[in-house]
């Protein structure tokens, strides 16, 4: 695919799952290029490494270049596009390129879910490069520790978050497959959870005949029902018959701790978190079953918990002013929202949501959903639906939301830019505050923070 390309654009470069894989190109010793509407903290970093960055789409931006990627993000009528397309260049997909990376290495990792593929595939990467290890790796969001998300290594490994949203990870044939759960999401792509189902089958289905590993949590229903004959199996979770299993879950001064059994013969005691909740025990177990299978040192995975911190804006601390703490978390789906509010909530504190939906399609389909979720915090703050480029076909709204909250807990917000400033009448000490959603919601926990910060 890169044999005699000399230069590759991205188009949308600035995006969190292209400029990962533009670093590694750059890494790899190939020219890069790419453009997006606006600058931000990943293109001014690319830039620093040698890329040229475009601001704006325009035909002349691809001019020098021999290849073409793009996002799913990046619609047909894109002037680029088009561009390249009328001039015969050819055009990948961000997938494909992935593979294409992907296909270099031995053990090949695709860390795919409905949920937390960004912490599952944040802790294997992690894992390795504390055991010594050089893996490749591409993640959704970066590494705290590492301030990147990407990083193409020189040994066996690649760990790839392996994206559903629009069935790409299809282009990808990993040996090694994760699975952390499956349930309803992306339903402007998929037609009913059946169809999500299949979908994960066939992922499966590219694995070699031989040589293959599936990490399945088997505590999920929808998990136990797919097609996994002729394949390795290593199974997780909290109940009994799960290969790898957690127990004796208990919290102490904001730190999870559980024991751990592989088919029921414990293998170790006391293993401690840094970040919080049930969900983040689960992605834990999947570096148990990764090291049980290939016969790595059990120490070695409880020693690398020690300094894992998480990838950014998974329940990330932005501050503590006035003994109230600030923090940032990208989930937008219920599941997502419930497991990160009960999280916050094993703190101690009293919880102050700041809630801002993502798309309609989702909003819409898990309308009821999502109240239910938001009423484990003791106050919320909605605004309006980061669209998405999405059309409202509905009468819902975030103000309807806000109706089936109790009034005394509830404030809605219409402008992101206003929240900040909204917020800090109904904000007390020893609160936790923590911003939710996938769009332009992570500024306000900054704000938020200054704001508190110039009152100090």
């Amino acid at each position: 695919m890169l044999t005699n390309k000399k230069q590759i654009h991205f188009i949308g470069i600035g995006g969190s799952g292209m400029n990962p894989l533009a670093k590694i190109l750059i890494d790899m010793g190939y020219t890069v290029s790419g453009s997006d509407v606006k600058e931000n903290v990943y293109t001014l970093r690319l830039k620093e490494m040698g890329a040229q960055i475009f601001y704006g789409h325009n035909e002349s931006n691809i001019r020098t270049a021999d290849l073409i990627v793009v996002s799913s993000a990046i619609k047909d009528t894109n002037i680029e596009y088009q561009a390249a397309k009328n001039t015969h260049l050819t055009i990948i997909k961000r997938a494909q390129l992935l593979s294409f990376i992907m296909d270099r290495h031995h053990i090949k990792v695709a860390v795919a879910g409905t949920h937390g593929k960004t912490t599952t595939t944040s802790f294997l990467s992690h894992f390795l490069y504390m055991e010594g290890k050089d893996p490749t790796y591409v993640i959704g969001a970066p590494l705290k520790q590492l301030k990147t998300a990407s990083h193409y290594g020189r040994d066996e490994y690649f760990i790839a978050e392996a994206d559903e949203s629009d069935r790409s990870f299809l282009f990808l044939n990993p040996n090694v497959i994760v699975i952390t759960n499956i349930e309803e999401e992306h339903l402007d792509e998929y037609k009913n959870l059946e169809d999500i189902m299949q979908t994960f089958n066939k992922l499966i289905q590219r694995m070699p005949k031989n040589n293959n590993l599936l990490i399945a949590c088997g505590d999920d229903p929808n998990i136990r029902e797919l097609e996994v004959s002729g394949i390795n199996v290593i199974s997780y979770g909290f109940n009994e018959g799960n290969i790898i299993r957690a127990v004796n879950l208990r919290t102490k001064t904001n730190k999870v701790y559980y024991d751990v059994y592989a088919k029921d013969e414990l293998i170790t005691e006391s293993v401690a978190l840094n970040i919080p909740g049930k969900h983040n025990i689960l992605n834990s177990l999947v570096v148990f079953a990764f090291a049980y299978y290939y016969r790595q040192p059990i120490a070695n995975v409880v020693n690398s918990f020690q300094t894992f911190e998480g990838a950014s804006r998974r329940f990330h601390l932005v501050g503590k002013v006035n003994n109230i703490d600030i923090y940032d978390d990208y989930a937008h789906h219920p599941t997502e929202i419930k497991c990160t509010l009960e999280a916050a909530k094993s703190y101690g504190k009293r919880i102050v949501a700041i809630f801002q939906p993502h798309r309609y399609s989702r909003f819409c389909a898990f309308f009821e959903k999502f109240s239910q979720a938001l009423n484990i915090a003791d106050f919320i703050i909605i605004t309006d639906v980061y669209s998405a480029g999405e059309v409202n076909t509905t009468d819902l709204d975030s103000k309807k939301l806000c109706a089936t909250i109790n009034a005394d807990k509830v404030l809605y917000v219409k402008n992101v830019g206003d929240i900040a400033g909204k917020a800090l009448p109904y904000l007390k000490p020893n609160d936790l505050v923590i911003t939710l959603g996938a769009g332009d919601i992570t500024h306000v926990s900054k704000e938020l923070y200054q704001l508190l910060k110039s009152q100090d």
